[in-house]
């Protein structure tokens, strides 16, 4: 297909305004257009109100739009800018495609659209407050994604898209997400020893990294390390990130789960907070990494344990299958818990019947290439 050759407009908004996840894709895909082909037709745009908060790397490329800064929280902020750049690019940009690495919309028409779109999350599970119904902004959300050209970051994504909204056809085009430049699979020897002896980690133990939303399913994988642990002794499973103080709707059963077990206090470790460039020194320090999600999008630990050569169980749930391969050994189910009890006895004897190795599709230079690939047929 012949390259469109209409200047790119890149919604900067999520590079420094979102979920961390979001914002580490808005930078590997800022980063593959400015060093692909089609660099020269790609401007980063972002309100002047936050003129600050563009990366270093990408200001060179970046072009700002008049908005003021509502104040209003990350979702409406981030709407707001949006409408402020459908406009500005209808005076001053008539012609231009206009990008976005996350899911928006807009009052006004947005120019010749092109979306990244994460996963069907709210359709699926919605709002607990809202006993399944969506959203005003899911609402306005997929009325945008009917009038876009989509690029899921996942094939279950894709199908998400067809099954739910019968959005399908040569308007879907999956392009996988892909490694971060900036993850560095070999840690040196004195980064790894920085980041045990910083977070406290001891010689041998299993990990759950990938946050604390209902879907994660944290409480299942607490149960099955409680059943297993009742069994054998195991490594302690350390639990990273900051989790939530209470038990939400959002969160699901977590703390409720902990305390079923205060035999386990010792063996559940809970570091806290682990900035993203101390991530790959603690995936290559566990000897386990456990990805209990029934719902993700795509799942970024899968493809960083397997990259630094840890060994991994992963739910046969989702896209988890695509990444590992439906016929790995380190899926598991999820309807009966049994199944992971197993697996972390197995693992117990020796980890490394476990791994993964990383398809070359999920590295930085072939992620790049296919997502630029896309873009130019957008």
């Amino acid at each position: 297909m012949t390259p469109n050759p209409s200047p790119i407009a890149f919604n900067a908004c999520a590079l420094f305004s979102g979920s961390a996840g979001v914002m580490r894709f808005a930078a590997s895909a800022a980063d593959a257009l400015l060093d692909g082909p089609l660099a020269s037709r790609v401007r980063l745009h972002a309100p002047t109100c936050r003129r600050a908060d563009v990366p270093a790397r990408f200001r060179s490329a970046a072009a700002f739009y008049p908005a003021p800064d509502p104040r209003r929280g990350t979702v409406f902020n981030n709407l707001f800018w949006t409408n402020c750049l459908s406009l500005h690019l209808r005076v001053r940009h008539p012609g231009a495609t206009f990008y976005s690495p996350v899911e928006t919309h807009a009052v006004l028409p947005l120019p010749r659209p092109v979306l990244t779109v994460h996963d069907c999350y709210a359709d699926r599970w919605g709002d607990p407050r809202r006993q399944g119904r969506p959203s005003l902004g899911r609402r306005l959300s997929l009325r945008q994604m009917r009038r876009s050209r989509l690029l899921p970051v996942s094939r279950f994504t894709a199908r998400e898209l067809g099954e739910l909204h019968g959005l399908a056809g040569p308007r879907v085009h999956p392009v996988p997400n892909w490694l971060p430049r900036d993850f560095d699979p070999r840690p040196d020897g004195e980064r790894l020893e920085r980041v045990r002896a910083a977070l406290g980690l001891p010689p041998r133990f299993w990990l759950y990294v990938g946050g604390f939303r209902l879907n994660k399913n944290l409480p299942f994988l607490i149960e099955a390390y409680a059943a297993a642990a009742r069994v054998r002794p195991l490594p302690p499973l350390v639990i990273a990130g900051r989790m939530p103080a209470a038990d939400t709707p959002f969160s699901g059963p977590i703390h409720a789960a902990l305390a079923a077990h205060p035999g386990l206090a010792d063996r559940l470790l809970r570091p806290g907070f682990v900035p993203d460039a101390d991530l790959p020194a603690l995936y290559k320090l566990a000897s386990l990494v456990v990805c209990p999600s029934f719902y993700e999008g795509f799942g970024y630990p899968v493809i960083e344990a397997a990259a630094v050569g840890t060994p991994l169980l992963a739910a046969r749930a989702a896209s988890y299958p695509e990444l590992v391969g439906e016929n790995s050994a380190s899926l598991f189910a999820l309807e009966d818990p049994a199944e992971l009890v197993a697996r972390l006895l197995l693992a117990a004897d020796d980890e490394r019947r476990f791994s993964v190795p990383l398809a070359s599709e999920y590295l930085p230079d072939a992620g790049e290439a296919r997502f630029n690939a896309a873009f130019a047929g957008a």
